[in-house]
């Protein structure tokens, strides 16, 4: 699921903002509530919502409400998890990012802890498969020397729990470069200021796990996906 905010105008934002400030207040908000609020017909509500990439009304209040999108099933294993990952997919994230890293000729790509390795797996991958400037940033006080107007920040986290990426996706439109922050779980608590967000999943892992001892798999097995996908455009063309 991708949430775009950068497709609203300035009274859908404002809508937005509204529903959100209200929402911790009233969780159980209805569109007709929603609607009366902020002095607009229902049906606009519903239209903003699609807008931002949900399928309805019910599937925003609940990301408004800090609520996981689909009510969590019991996986008893990470083969379990993976399986309904996949039958879940969005395939259309894919094409997404293959086409903004096709339309950039430098790529950052950055993440914190274990994912850093995804990154230098990521690179290594790109590399071979396009002719770019692929760089895996080690620390972020190294990105803003790194945006170019041509540049496209790729930020990769599993739960985004632990860090402020906002500083990071700030410099990029400084710089007026493009920046995408690609997520494996739902985080209803992540800020979002940053243009554009990729969900992999509407789930968690386990709750009690750390950070670092989150898997990667899925973010590996997405990353694989974008690579096979340029390597298809790069065979037609």
């Amino acid at each position: 699921m991708k949430i775009q905010l950068d497709r609203l105008n300035d009274l859908e934002i404002t809508i937005h903002n509204r529903l959100l400030k209200e929402s911790q207040e009233n969780p159980s908000l209805t569109i007709t509530e929603a609607a009366k609020l902020t002095e607009v017909s229902p049906s606009k509500v519903s239209k903003l919502v699609k807008k931002m990439g949900f399928s309805g009304y019910k599937e925003y209040s609940r990301f408004l409400t800090g609520k996981e999108l689909v009510k969590q099933k019991k996986l008893n294993s990470e083969f379990a998890r993976i399986k309904e990952f996949i039958e879940n997919f969005d395939e259309s994230t894919v094409d997404y990012l293959a086409d903004l890293i096709q339309q950039s000729e430098k790529i950052l790509l950055f993440g914190y802890g274990p994912t850093s390795f995804c990154m230098e797996y990521f690179e290594y991958k790109l590399n071979f498969t396009l002719n770019k400037n692929v760089i895996r940033v080690s620390q972020p006080s190294l990105i803003p020397d790194l945006l170019t107007k041509d540049s496209l920040l790729l930020i990769f986290s599993v739960a985004g729990k632990f860090a402020n990426f906002d500083p990071l996706f700030e410099e990029a439109k400084k710089h007026q470069a493009k920046s995408l922050l690609v997520m494996e779980e739902l985080n209803t608590n992540l800020s979002l200021d940053a243009s554009e967000i990729i969900f992999l999943t509407k789930s968690h892992q386990d709750e009690h796990l750390k950070s670092h001892e989150k898997t990667r798999t899925i973010l590996l097995m997405y990353i694989e996906e974008v690579i096979r996908k340029l390597m298809q455009e790069d065979l037609r063309e």
